[in-house]
């Protein structure tokens, strides 16, 4: 390539990754936090440092996005320093970006396809959570994979970093690190670094160990027989990555799967064992333990393009073409899907957490009795009042005791079950109910009622207002 064209590409690549953050930082200002973004803060803000390390466990994730945004929910005080979380998940997803238009081998479409799709235009840029560091280190991981006999001790801390981001990607670490160790295994610093990875592996599974016992939803959650939570779990995968499960979408994923694990077992074996067993590892994970979210489902993406990474400058132009065009199609297919969940947040509220917020400031008196029917949603009311003790807090009668954020291996009870009032009024003339996840009592009027310009119906909330006179004709 002569350098005029270099020159064109390169300010191409930065109009390209401008746009993409104007973009979605925009799209990120009209974002309300939901229940699973303000868990993590709150749990953070309202722990101190071994509260924390000894909950986070209970969540079933490692540690390392609850460190980084530690400093910013003790250092800030206010009801909306929640938005620094958000800046820094839309940082590093737009950092990760950056490495991906600037370093990737691909051509100018196929980076632009995925900047385009549902995954990267919204759920990591948008949605702020633990997945954000993903995309980053998976594409620092394929920059230094071709240097990891010169650089052993980089190459180690970034799976080791990856391994700590979420439980999803952990079969794909194990399956990078036997790759390494087996290509270095008469290399000495890359059998040092390569222990230093097992060992972390090793950290991990001991903090983590037992958690899915402790967390009520898991242990309670229904379980499918092994193939129908097979079948069940390419289902969600289909819907997680294109919105719909209708059969274009089927046909469309099958054949880039397909297309995949085919073309890396003939070009290159190491990258095809990564593949297999990220899938492997990947669906048992949803059939056994946890659930599926876009995020999750998209890192299978990113495992895809990672083993394309590292193989593509190796690959005839006809192959590469054959690349190129394998992940358009892939990460296009799912762009009118991004258009939907664009236009949704834009003329919707994500959730009611932070509407709900300011009524109760405004209409309920700080030291008012509050109890809540499902404390899973109810963070997201939580996160936007004041962190001051004794101001406005939810209790909930599985816990016996007042909350903030959700207490995974306490009982939580369905959330359709509305509260029997009858016990809270023996001792209070009055009491606050506050009701989410379709909860309703039918007699009753709210005080306040969730419209439906809100996205997520399990955080739509009711609050009632109920006194001793009510319930009993009698003060």
């Amino acid at each position: 390539m002569d350098i005029s064209k270099r020159k064109i590409l390169s300010w191409v690549n930065v109009l390209t990754i401008l746009l993409y953050a104007l973009f979605t930082f925009i799209l990120l200002l009209h974002h309300e936090i939901w229940a699973d973004e303000a868990q993590a803060w709150l749990v953070v803000r309202d722990l101190d440092f071994s509260g924390l390390i000894s909950h986070v466990r209970t969540e079933g994730h490692p540690l390392l996005w609850y460190f980084t945004i530690f400093p910013f929910a003790k250092l800030l005080n206010s009801n909306f320093s929640i938005f620094s979380m958000q800046i820094v998940n839309w940082f590093i997803v737009v950092l990760a970006m950056g490495v991906w238009v600037f370093r990737s081998p691909f051509n100018i479409f196929a980076k632009i396809s995925m900047l385009l799709s549902s995954g990267f235009l919204y759920w990591y840029a948008i949605i702020a959570r633990s997945y954000c560091f993903i995309p980053l280190f998976v594409f620092l991981l394929a920059i230094f994979y071709p240097k990891q006999k010169e650089h052993p001790f980089v190459y180690a801390l970034l799976i080791i970093a990856l391994a700590n981001t979420h439980l999803i990607v952990f079969g794909f670490c194990f399956a990078l690190a036997l790759v390494f160790l087996y290509k270095n295994r008469n290399d000495k610093k890359a059998l040092i670094a390569s222990s230093l990875v097992f060992l972390s592996f090793i950290c991990i599974v001991i903090y983590l160990w037992g958690s899915q016992n402790e967390n009520y939803i898991v242990r309670n959650a229904f379980k499918f027989p092994f193939w129908d939570g097979v079948k069940d779990t390419y289902e969600r995968m289909i819907f997680n990555f294109y919105g719909s499960q209708k059969i274009v979408f089927s046909v469309i994923l099958s054949l880039f799967l397909s297309f995949s694990g085919l073309f890396l077992f003939f070009k290159n074996k190491a990258m095809f064992f990564v593949y297999l067993m990220s899938i492997i590892y990947q669906v048992a994970l949803y059939v056994l333990v946890w659930g599926q979210l876009p995020q999750r489902t998209y890192s299978l993406f990113l495992v895809i393009v990672f083993c394309f990474w590292v193989m593509f400058n190796d690959l005839s132009k006809r192959l590469k073409n054959l690349v190129n065009f394998a992940l358009i199609i892939a990460f296009l297919a799912s762009f009118p899907t991004a258009l939907f969940l664009i236009k949704q947040e834009w003329e919707k509220d994500f959730s009611d957490g932070l509407n709900v917020a300011n009524f109760i400031e405004q209409n309920i008196p700080q030291d008012a009795f509050i109890v809540s029917n499902y404390p899973l949603t109810t963070v997201s009311i939580s996160v936007y009042l004041p962190q001051n003790k004794g101001k406005w807090k939810f209790y909930y009668p599985a816990y016996k005791d007042y909350y903030t954020f959700t207490h995974w291996n306490k009982t939580i009870n369905p959330s359709f079950t509305p509260l029997p009032l009858a016990d809270y009024l023996k001792d209070k003339k009055e009491i606050y109910v506050l009701l989410s996840a379709g909860s309703v009592y039918e007699d009753l009027k709210p005080l306040y009622s969730s419209t439906d310009k809100v996205c997520n119906n399990q955080e739509k909330f009711k609050i009632y207002k109920i006194t001793r006179e009510q319930m009993y004709g009698t003060n």
